[in-house]
């Protein structure tokens, strides 16, 4: 189910509960972040104190970088990012921050989610964590952290970028889903009780199908209110609507002349607008579709997404070929 449908689920039926025999007896107490990444950290640019999971920062090899989406945080990632360092733990690096305004990150103008700011706290933050780089590096960003990824690599800021990746973004759709998705938003809960009812919302409302991802991230997207009784969203999207069109308008061009390799995953074809349509059948990108999955097609299908990810890396991958002297 793709974004489109989940709006659409959502207004027309206030995205109901699955069947009650397929929730019984499951657990839905939160799971920590450190069965999923080796550290979490602070890191401090600009305005902002940036919270960081990652693993392997000591590795030498290749850099995945992953932008989660508005409304998310890093450990939308989270069983993602473990799959594709256990790929190879002796040489991945894999790093997933909560970016500005989400998550357990803090700061100053934190309601600034304009499109020239998340760019500069891409490139900002990756100079911090690695000054002076060398390493090969693959950029992953999923729905709205797809569109800031795409700008990071067409500005050429950061060095050795081989890879771009886009996880169920398209501008076509995502322009056309715009009228709509305030009814979205608003048809999600405004208070939940606890993380428990928020970890079962989500699974019952069909937001993430994945019940061990949801035990990991859906906590990260709340904070208490002030009575301290109940939860609400950390995130509040309606006041981002502003930058909701600069974020995708003229992504698809910015995505197909990106100077790097480029894959674009998606949770149906459908999705794929004019101009990637051609572009796709030029060659200039690969494309993955995953109709199982939901909009969070990370968190739906973690480790298929790190398969993917793993092997589009080693398909771009520079080739050491040695020198033979005659």
């Amino acid at each position: 189910m793709d974004l489109r449908q989940t709006i659409f689920k959502a207004q027309h039926i206030k995205l109901p509960p699955l069947e009650q025999s397929e929730t019984d007896g499951k657990e839905w107490s939160p799971l920590p972040w450190s069965l999923y990444f080796e550290t979490q950290r602070t890191v401090s640019v600009s305005d902002t104190n940036f919270n960081i999971y990652a693993s392997g920062t000591d590795n030498s090899g290749p850099i995945f970088v992953l932008h989660h989406g508005a409304g998310h945080s890093g450990l939308t990632f989270g069983l993602t990012s473990k799959h594709i360092y256990n790929s190879d733990p002796q040489s991945y690096t894999v790093v997933a921050p909560d970016f500005r305004g989400h998550g357990a990150t803090t700061g100053n103008n934190q309601n600034d989610l304009s499109l020239d700011r998340m760019v500069d706290d891409l490139v900002g933050l990756f100079d911090a964590l690695f000054p002076n780089n060398r390493r090969e590096v693959v950029l992953v960003g999923h729905s709205m952290g797809g569109a800031i990824a795409a700008h990071a690599v067409s500005s050429k800021r950061i060095q050795n970028v081989r890879g771009l990746v886009l996880i169920d973004i398209v501008e076509g759709s995502a322009m056309d889903s715009l009228p709509s998705i305030p009814m979205f938003i608003n048809a999600r809960p405004q208070t939940l009780e606890s993380v428990e009812s928020a970890i079962r919302w989500h699974i019952e409302s069909n937001s993430i199908q994945n019940h061990e991802s949801a035990r990991l991230s859906v906590p990260s997207l709340l904070v208490p209110i002030n009575d301290g009784k109940r939860m609400t969203w950390r995130t509040q999207l309606l006041p981002t609507e502003k930058y909701w069109k600069e974020w995708y308008s003229g992504l698809s061009k910015t995505f197909v002349l990106a100077p790097t390799a480029k894959l674009l995953v998606l949770a149906g074809t459908d999705r794929l607008d004019k101009e990637l349509l051609i572009a796709q059948m030029q060659g200039k990108f690969q494309l993955e579709v995953l109709p199982l999955a939901g909009h969070t097609v990370q968190e739906d299908l973690p480790d298929r997404v790190g398969d993917i990810v793993v092997l589009f890396w080693k398909r771009n991958r520079p080739l050491n070929i040695p020198v033979t002297r005659l």
